[in-house]
């Protein structure tokens, strides 16, 4: 004996399609197994489609289902990439910050050719301008210490110490000049 409630729904439809029955009105289970068993087909070929059909459903019920996932809104994604980007910027900049912080550090210290090391240059040069105070590169020049100094590497230290941001720059009226264009220099 055939027990058709094993079967869905679905696959009675599917069922009475093969056997070209439809289902106008009938809305809920019982009446389309009744319209089914009342459609004058063999009860062999009703069997033999029943156990087709339950062989698919069983098929059917030990696969995983597959669930589709919802879309992520782009605006949503597109914020989530921002922020990773922002982060990444962080830390890069970060990365060049430390960077510079250690090159700073070995300038200072590093001895330049002959021997000469930058950081008594520059320290010879901040001993005679006090804060607040401006000196003109001729002047620097002519100071007694530096002397001994090449003339590129007094110009060398006090591109170091303008990039060290310990002096502002200005044209003045000095006859020579840094770059083409610095005369004068103001401690800050």
């Amino acid at each position: 004996m055939v027990n058709w409630n094993k079967l869905t729904i679905p696959y009675l439809e599917k069922l009475a399609k093969e056997c070209d029955i439809s289902f106008k009105n009938s809305s809920n289970k019982a009446e389309k197994i009744k319209i089914l068993l009342n459609a004058g087909i063999p009860n062999a070929k009703l069997e033999e489609l029943f156990n087709k059909y339950l062989a698919q459903y069983q098929a059917s019920k030990g696969k995983p289902k597959v669930t589709k996932k919802k879309p992520i809104k782009q605006a949503v994604k597109l914020e989530e990439r921002i922020n990773l980007l922002e982060g990444q910027v962080k830390f890069l900049m970060s990365k060049i910050d430390s960077i510079e912080v250690h090159l700073a550090k070995e300038r200072t210290t590093k001895l330049i050719g002959g021997g000469y090391n930058i950081s008594n240059i520059q320290n010879v040069i901040k001993s005679k301008v006090l804060p607040g105070d401006s000196i003109s590169i001729d002047e620097i020049i002519s100071i007694t210490e530096l002397q001994k100094y090449p003339i590129n590497l007094i110009e060398k230290s006090i591109i170091d110490l303008i990039d060290d941001e310990i002096f502002d720059v200005s044209e003045g009226r000095s006859i020579q000049k840094i770059k083409g264009n610095i005369g004068r220099l103001i401690r800050r």
